[in-house]
């Protein structure tokens, strides 16, 4: 007796789920109007996520366009802040009335350095309006104006001092023009420069962050896209077998509309991953090693400044351990500290040295192996990947040591009492001096620089190419006749349902 009751309670139970089944999904003529309505909203669903992707792939890379443009304003900028700084210094070295004007090349005596500061002023002032049009950096910017004003101020007042002596020695400016000077140099270091590679940190940072979030979305979205594609010809399969059973008939407008659907999922997986891949490139793969690059640029020349005003200032130990502590960021060398190679400059010449013979360069291969050194060279050897960059590094670290090498005469010059001839190698631009092999490497490294800005700038525009008109259309096109096709199968069923 229980069991027969179980048994009518559960039939009760079952006719009462189908009559709410029946009330859900009603008819057929509304089991049709349904199946249309789920079929239509999932190839919306999967149009709206694909364009979606592509909306958010053109803002990253043209995002990642712009804050790349503001680091190198501030990478820029850092350098021609220093390099100022290098030419009021070679200008107060030589004098505008030197005592000997014959070891004095017209490439870098008082008039043309003076120039050169100019020239590199302007310069400044360009990337600092750059750099202002971002309102969370224009306070920043401000700020840089007005030290940068106070400083060219102090440079004004040493180099006008300096044009009124006569007869000058090498490395021996007036008292009041070396006073001006050693104060604007301190106020570089300790304000401008500081706050300029602070500027250029943040928006590294930023850069690196939004990268991450860019390249991670695109693969996102690649998959989202071909999950939706399958849940779509998935429902339009099974809407076919609704069909199948329910009129006895397939219909070949579902079928189509399931071969689109997965059309469209793989191109938009082939599309996402290769925005993926192109934003790779371009920020890992170029953008790193111009970054890397332009900041070795920078701190070179600082350290190059810091060679002569070492010579200006009176061989002083904190000038000597500042430069290698900048050189050693370019270039560090295993097992010698930036404190060991101020206190013992040759630790640090022969550990460049043999770091730099032990690089072996396949250019066939286009690599460079046995990378010990590490700093911002080290960076850029450790990441070739483009055409010509091999050579182009190894040429760029040859060309370093060979600078850092004629360091070692200039601190012998000097320590010699041979002012004059210290002075006439520092600033000499012939095959030889000092500046000739420091304008070699940094024409080297230019040209490293270039490589990758000509990759950076390929990978934003093929990134650009993926996803641009054509797949709009082959995307908008597939929408369209994913949903004509839906909708043509819906009336052909609910035309023979009348």
């Amino acid at each position: 007796m229980n069991r027969v009751h179980r048994d009518i309670q559960e039939h009760a139970r079952g006719a009462a789920r189908a009559r709410i089944g029946r009330r859900i999904v009603g008819d057929t003529l509304r089991q049709l109007r349904l199946w249309t309505a789920v079929l239509a909203a999932l190839a919306v669903a999967l149009g709206g996520v694909f364009a979606l992707a592509l909306g958010r792939d053109s803002a990253g890379f043209s995002g990642l366009q712009a804050r790349t443009a503001e680091v190198s304003a501030t990478g820029d900028l850092y350098y021609e802040l220093n390099d100022m700084d290098a030419q009021a210094a070679n200008a107060l070295l030589v004098g505008f009335h030197p005592a000997d004007p014959s070891m004095v090349p017209a490439a870098v005596n008082a008039a043309a350095s003076t120039s050169a500061y100019g020239s590199d002023r302007s310069k400044a002032d360009a990337d600092l309006a750059l750099i202002a049009r971002n309102p969370q950096l224009t306070g920043q910017a401000e700020h840089l104006i007005d030290d940068l004003g106070g400083y060219e101020a102090l440079i004004a007042q040493a180099l006008y001092v300096d044009q009124n002596t006569a007869d000058e020695q090498p490395a021996a400016p007036p008292a009041a023009a070396l006073d001006a000077y050693t104060r604007a140099s301190s106020m570089l270091h300790t304000a401008l420069l500081p706050l300029s590679l602070g500027i250029t940190d943040a928006d590294s940072a930023t850069v690196d962050g939004s990268y991450a979030g860019e390249h991670s979305a695109a693969v996102g979205f690649g998959y989202a896209v071909l999950a939706l594609a399958l849940v779509s010809a998935l429902a339009l399969y099974l809407g076919n077998r609704y069909h199948a059973r329910r009129f006895r008939r397939r219909i070949s407008a579902l079928a189509g509309a399931l071969v689109v659907s997965l059309v469209l999922g793989g191109l938009g997986l082939t599309v996402q991953l290769g925005a993926a891949a192109h934003l790779h490139e371009a920020k890992q793969e170029a953008y790193d090693s111009i970054n890397a690059l332009t900041r070795a640029r920078a701190v070179s020349d600082d350290a190059n400044a810091d060679e002569s005003r070492w010579l200006l200032e009176g061989r002083s130990a904190a000038l000597q351990a500042s430069f290698f502590q900048k050189i050693g960021t370019v270039a560090g060398v295993s097992g010698v500290s930036a404190e060991d190679a101020g206190a013992d400059p040759h630790a640090y010449y022969s550990g460049l040295s043999g770091a730099v013979g032990e690089l072996r360069l396949d250019a066939a291969a286009d690599s460079v192996s046995h990378v010990t050194i590490d700093g911002y060279l080290g960076t850029e050897l450790n990441n070739i990947t483009f055409p010509g960059e091999a050579t182009a590094a190894y040429s760029a670290a040859r060309a370093f040591d060979s600078y850092v090498q004629d360091d070692a005469t200039i601190r012998a010059d000097a320590a010699s009492g041979n002012a004059a001839g210290a002075v006439a190698f520092d600033i000499g631009v012939q095959p030889g001096a000092s500046n000739y092999a420091f304008n070699q490497y940094m024409t080297e490294l230019g040209t490293v620089i270039q490589i990758n800005q000509a990759a950076f700038t390929a990978g934003i525009a093929a990134g650009e190419s993926g996803i641009g008109v054509p797949t709009w259309v082959l995307l908008i096109v597939g929408e369209l006749l994913m949903l004509l096709l839906i909708t043509e199968a819906a009336r052909v069923r609910l035309r023979e349902y009348h």
